[in-house]
């Protein structure tokens, strides 16, 4: 399988700082969307932590090898986000939401940890890979959203991994929270189908951008041939 990729960033229109990262290597078949949080400084430093050592390692060996590999850098991230909580003091909290695709051939998995996502559509179906790691609190401010799970510090860290078979003409989209909450579900389909990806991002971009845009947005659009 060859894949494509096209991305896209955004502070919003609220935000001053983006604290959104991503990477995309449609070589290694490897993509990945972080959406920072703790703060500006602590959740850019988290977010591009996890992109940065990315960008510096090469995936080798099986399918499987790879996976492990992914996920013991996590875990290593984890480590350093723990000792950098302990340099900053007892109540500080620093840590990003992950989602990850790693594409192999025929061969699939997504890693992820927090409400970022991953859908696909495929034969004209739209489809959420992952399930957002969150919950609804209701307090004095209304209704908001608790994460339940990310690689946070301090606290304890779990991924969630899902393996599957990839098609051809498959398209993938990874977002932070801040793209999809600003979107329909026909709004996602209609930019997912579009045969050109920056024109299926563009598409996508101007709909969020268009309205409140309270949050950083990024998106990642994957094609298989």
């Amino acid at each position: 399988m060859v894949c494509q990729s096209h991305s896209f960033t955004h502070p919003g229109h609220i935000r001053m700082n983006n604290e959104d990262s991503y990477f995309s290597n449609d070589t290694q078949g490897l993509w990945i969307v972080c959406d920072g949080m703790g703060g500006h400084q602590e959740g850019n430093f988290a977010s591009h932590l996890v992109t940065d050592i990315f960008e510096r390692i090469e995936l080798q060996g099986t399918f499987e090898h790879k996976i492990d590999a992914i996920t013991s850098q996590f875990y290593n991230i984890h480590r350093i986000l723990q000792k950098k909580v302990h340099k900053l003091g007892s109540n500080a909290m620093i840590g990003t939401t992950l989602v990850l695709l790693l594409i192999e051939n025929s061969k699939a998995a997504s890693i992820h940890s927090g409400d970022s996502r991953c859908y696909v559509f495929r034969d004209e179906t739209l489809s959420l890979v992952t399930n957002d790691h969150a919950r609804s609190i209701h307090d004095e401010k209304g209704e908001r959203k608790a994460l339940t799970k990310a690689l946070c510090a301090p606290g304890e860290f779990s991924l969630e991994i899902k393996k599957f078979e990839v098609k051809s003409d498959d398209i993938y989209l990874l977002c932070s929270d801040g793209f999809y909450d600003n979107l329909s579900t026909a709004q996602i389909r209609e930019g997912m189908k579009q045969k050109n990806l920056q024109q299926g991002i563009s598409l996508m971009t101007t709909k969020v951008l268009s309205g409140k845009s309270d949050d950083n947005l990024t998106a990642t659009l994957v094609k298989v041939k």
